[in-house]
């Protein structure tokens, strides 16, 4: 049987690579070329594509080494790029129904060769507690994709006057020491980069298989 998840309209399972999913009525464009990157800048393992302005992604291409931004579009997978894509959006009511969107459009086989490894959500607020309507609204989004990473609310990222400032994640990097403090990459984006990383792998190691 092919991927399938939990429809989120109506409950039943849908097909994820059957191209009479509904479109959604908003979708986002594919790029046709290769993704500009800084010069110099490796190609990134995974894609970050924001659900709506806001969302977190430019944060966290900027602290997760393995990836980048790609501008509220998806990889064509030009110039031997990633095709690998999280898709990231705010802890709202809104943004989890950008995030929706998205996630069926690509589920309509309409977001190019790009493959979604998973839906990224930022709190947006402090507290583990996530408010009753936000939740029910992520568990209808989670349903079309196949995994989901939250990072919780970090105090000094709103705070920050220049993220290039903020330190970054590498899957290079030693496990720390001792306690993390305030000038250590925070747990959540660690796991992060963690999942993201080992999901790709086992993808990758599936395909080839």
């Amino acid at each position: 049987m092919g991927a399938q998840r939990l429809s989120a309209e109506t409950g039943h399972r849908v097909d994820l690579t059957d191209a009479s999913v509904r479109l959604p009525d908003a979708v986002a464009p594919i790029w046709d070329g290769p993704i500009p990157l800084p010069p110099g800048a490796p190609k990134p393992m995974v894609w970050l594509l924001g659900a709506h302005g806001g969302a977190g992604a430019s944060t966290l291409a900027q602290v997760l080494a393995p990836a980048a931004e790609c501008g509220r579009r998806w990889p064509g997978g030009h110039g031997g790029q990633s095709p690998f894509v999280a898709v990231v959006a705010r802890e709202t009511v809104s943004g989890l129904v950008r995030a929706h969107e998205l996630l069926r459009q690509h589920a309509a086989g309409q977001g190019g060769p790009s493959q979604v490894v998973g839906l990224i959500t930022v709190a947006d607020r402090p507290g583990r507690k996530v408010p009753k309507p936000i939740q029910q609204t992520l568990d209808l989004v989670t349903s079309l994709t196949a995994a989901q990473w939250r990072v919780g609310w970090i105090e000094q990222y709103p705070l920050v006057r220049d993220p290039t400032s903020l330190q970054v994640w590498s899957p290079f990097d030693p496990e720390p020491e001792r306690k993390r403090g305030p000038d250590d990459v925070p747990a959540d984006i660690a796991e992060l980069g963690k999942a993201l990383r080992e999901s790709i792998i086992a993808r990758i190691k599936t395909q080839q298989s």
